[in-house]
């Protein structure tokens, strides 16, 4: 059942990445909606079927459905030159409340270590200095929002590191969770271009999508074995 799932996700993904480049915008927002519900569905039927891990389960699935929601809230993203819509700025709370519970699932699995925040600090403050420094990136009087979502994401990914060194799973699961979350955090660089750099090339959108959802597959996935 995991692996129907699994085939009809990057089926509904594929089509997807096809209407990114197609003037159709109504079908583009169907499909990624379904393709969101589909993540969560893994992780949902990943859990019944192994009775995993209950508590990690319970939070990566909250995790996965803020995500969802964030996904749909960006589906109604205007895109106004000026400034960022109520949409935008939806998405990305609830993008950050997603990565809370990511953050909260990894630390459950392990140790939490205080040179994880420090981690997150610099890894934040280094890629809001590389986009602040780049010519024609403009933040839309959102960059207050931006600097906490950088931060909550980048520790996010710290505890993924931290799991895996820590962790007492198999490396190879925990490997696979680090990966997820490393492919997250580069589908929100992309999407960051996408958003705020003037006349960014068509082609990052479909690459944001195509990371995005296989970091969230990856993340889906990890329900399953740990």
């Amino acid at each position: 059942m995991i692996y129907i799932l699994v085939v009809l996700m990057l089926i509904s993904l594929s089509i997807l990445l096809y209407f990114a480049y197609k003037p159709y915008k109504n079908f583009r927002g169907v499909f990624k909606t379904l393709t969101s519900i589909l993540f969560v569905s893994i992780a949902l039927v990943g859990y019944i079927l192994n009775n995993s891990n209950f508590t990690y389960f319970l939070l990566m699935l909250l995790g996965l459905i803020f995500s969802l929601l964030g996904d749909v809230f960006l589906i109604f993203e205007k895109g106004e030159s000026s400034s960022m819509s109520k949409a935008f700025i939806y998405g990305v709370l609830s993008f950050s409340l997603a990565h809370i519970f990511f953050s909260a699932g990894f630390i459950y699995l392990s140790r939490f270590k205080l040179y994880t925040i420090g981690i997150a600090c610099l890894l934040s403050f280094i890629t809001l200095l590389i986009l602040k420094s780049i010519k024609n990136v403009n933040f839309k009087g959102s960059f207050s929002y931006i600097v906490f979502y950088a931060f909550v994401i980048s520790f996010m990914f710290s505890q993924s590191i931290n799991l895996y060194f820590t962790g007492h799973f198999n490396n190879f699961y925990t490997l696979w969770i680090t990966i997820g979350a490393l492919l997250f955090v580069l589908s929100d660089l992309i999407l960051a271009f996408n958003y705020f750099y003037k006349n960014c090339p068509k082609f990052m959108g479909v690459l944001n999508l195509l990371v995005y959802y296989i970091a969230q597959l990856l993340l889906a996935l990890s329900v399953t074995y740990i």
